[in-house]
């Protein structure tokens, strides 16, 4: 519904020349039918001569104008009779007092609020009466189904003021009765149920982040991260796992920073913040490997890191996508700024650090399927995506328990629409319009209870009536949690599993590739010391030359390693005698014949 006072100078707008020909100055109303019929134009005059726009005639009523066809739309007052009968009886509605016909006063008329299709009023907002302490001296009056309006006072039925009472009764009334032990322990369940949506979100968390210190760990060593980070500048807030910040982007990190990272374990999210990249060092680590152990290692090794970054790929966007549904996260990328930059699978940037999006770039990580990625770089939290999933739900099923209260303050949707007005009683048809705009937890707040308190609520009022039956609800519920979180901790084992063991592999292949490659450069080289077995047996003397028989022959005692490093690396030094063969080359140049 709209309120007249908010339609009152806006701007109408023509659709066909996107023209602003006018303002609305007042509002048409009949009450025979109790609905709004037209808007009266600014410039215009009063009664006959009155230029109007009818409701009917109007495309859109949006949050700054009104949008009719063309400027031809307006009308003079007198083409259409039932509003030149309106404004000839010159009703005024604001001012008008509004009583029962018992004669209770209900307050006099301020504001109308009407629905902006149909016309038809909802309600009215009144100054003082009978319900002005309801708050700030305004209240609310449900529209009957006729207003007789005299000079000074506007008449409805006596049931109208019987409407606006607050209601205590049914479900409120049984709460009310409920012990002091009742109360307790549905107080107890309600917080339980909160505690665990908000220890399955905090899990999932403490999972993932285990899961990539770990993978950061077995492809950079700490050493590694330390000596990389000291200096840098923080390209990102990092957060010890009690939640206080140990570092600001654009501060300069310390080694006092870097100590405390390691203590807490946050060393490997301290090296990413400081541009470290876990994937292009796993990258350079297998190159490095490829290059010493061939075509086949190098190729091997290239499926294995695309196979270990594809994986963790597809492991964050079921994540992501399971939690927040695709279309959500391309709407909240849309004019936010990227933190850091997001790259398409060829590695293609899509955007750059600083950089914001555009609706061309969401739909482009669309394409590549990195809109997780782009969510996650604008801002998008999983941890708060769960919260608010879970005080939704919860909000939705607890908005029952808003009828019968009043409204404290306006709650309007997303366009601005009015979904309940000040001092209006929550009836079903308020209900089901929060349900249709997703408005149930604004209204639980216009009328003073809080999500959890509308859970607690419901609970005594089930315990009360049925007793025992909550106690086993309970546990199912419980468990339903439980094996919930059950199912996110496999995942997570799972995952982190798959990533150690493809971790290890890699070292495996990389060490037996250095072993390879410093078997090679031993062969033919003499030993620097005297190569015994585990029976004494001499395999090598000083100076003898390794050959493969020797290596072999190491490697069953398992001393390989001890023969290794006693090769001689030293180029040898020989003397011209040494060199120099017994006699002289055929193909030499005879000596010169000694000068006279």
């Amino acid at each position: 519904m709209r309120k007249g006072s908010d339609i009152i100078g806006k701007p109408i707008v023509a659709y066909d020349t996107g023209e602003r020909f006018s303002r609305v100055k007042d509002l048409i109303f009949d009450q025979a039918s109790n609905r709004l019929l037209a808007f009266m134009l600014e410039e215009a005059g009063w009664f006959t001569s009155a230029r109007v726009l009818l409701l009917q005639d109007v495309q859109a009523i949006g949050a700054d104008a009104l949008i009719a066809p063309s400027a031809t739309s307006v009308i003079k007052a007198n083409q259409v009779a039932e509003v030149k009968q309106i404004l000839e009886r010159h009703n005024v509605l604001k001012g008008t007092y509004i009583m029962t016909l018992d004669g209770r006063n209900l307050g006099q008329m301020v504001d109308l609020y009407f629905d902006e299709k149909t016309g038809l009023i909802d309600g009215y907002e009144v100054s003082g009466g009978m319900f002005s302490d309801a708050y700030s001296g305004r209240s609310f009056v449900p529209a009957p189904r006729t207003l007789k309006i005299g000079e000074d006072v506007a008449f409805v039925p006596s049931d109208v003021a019987d409407l606006m009472e607050e209601q205590v009764g049914g479900i409120k009334a049984a709460m009310q009765t409920v012990s002091d032990k009742v109360q307790t322990a549905a107080q107890t369940t309600g917080e339980t149920l909160q505690d665990a949506t908000t220890e399955a979100g905090q899990r999932l968390q403490k999972t993932r982040q285990a899961a990539t210190a770990s993978l950061t760990n077995a492809v950079v060593d700490e050493r590694e991260q330390r000596a990389f980070v000291l200096g840098k500048a923080a390209q990102d807030e990092v957060i010890m796992p009690d939640g206080a910040l140990l570092i600001a982007p654009g501060q300069m990190i310390t080694a006092s920073t870097v100590d405390v990272a390691q203590q807490t374990g946050v060393l490997d999210q301290l090296y990413r913040a400081a541009g470290g990249k876990v994937s292009q060092r796993a990258g350079e680590k297998l190159q490095l490997v490829a290059q010493d152990a061939g075509d086949r290692l190098h190729t091997n090794a290239a499926k294995a890191g695309e196979s270990l970054q594809e994986m963790k790929r597809s492991a964050a966007q079921r994540i992501t996508n399971g939690m927040i549904d695709p279309a959500q996260q391309k709407a909240f990328t849309i004019g936010k700024t990227a933190q850091w930059t997001v790259a398409a699978p060829h590695r293609t940037p899509l955007v750059l650090g600083g950089q914001r999006v555009t609706l061309a770039i969401a739909e482009a990580a669309e394409h590549w399927g990195v809109l997780d990625d782009l969510y996650r770089a604008t801002g998008g939290r999983l941890t708060t995506e769960l919260a608010q999933q879970a005080n939704g739900v919860m909000a939705s099923r607890a908005v029952e328990q808003a009828k019968g209260l009043r409204v404290v303050q306006t709650v309007r949707n997303r366009e601005g629409l009015i979904v309940a007005a000040p001092g209006q009683i929550v009836t079903d048809t308020v209900i089901n319009r929060a349900k249709t705009h997703h408005q149930e937890r604004a209204l639980l707040d216009a009328v003073g209870l809080t999500t959890g308190e509308a859970i607690r609520s419901i609970t005594d009022s089930r315990l009360t009536l049925a007793g025992d039956r909550l106690n086993t609800t309970t546990q199912d519920m419980g468990a339903q949690v439980s094996h919930g979180t059950e199912q996110i901790r496999t995942s997570a084992r799972n995952l982190l599993s798959q990533i150690k063991e493809t971790a290890t592999e890699l070292q495996e292949r990389s060490a037996h590739t250095l072993e390879e490659q410093r078997i090679r450069g031993a062969l033919g080289r003499p030993v620097t010391r005297v190569i015994l077995d585990p029976y004494d047996n001499v395999i090598l003397n000083v100076g003898e030359l390794i050959t493969h028989q020797a290596i072999d022959s190491a490697r069953r005692a398992g001393i390989l390693d001890a023969l290794l490093n006693s090769v001689y690396t030293q180029s040898p030094q020989f003397s011209k005698e040494e060199l120099r063969a017994p006699e002289a080359g055929s193909a030499a140049l005879k000596p010169l014949p000694p000068k006279m």
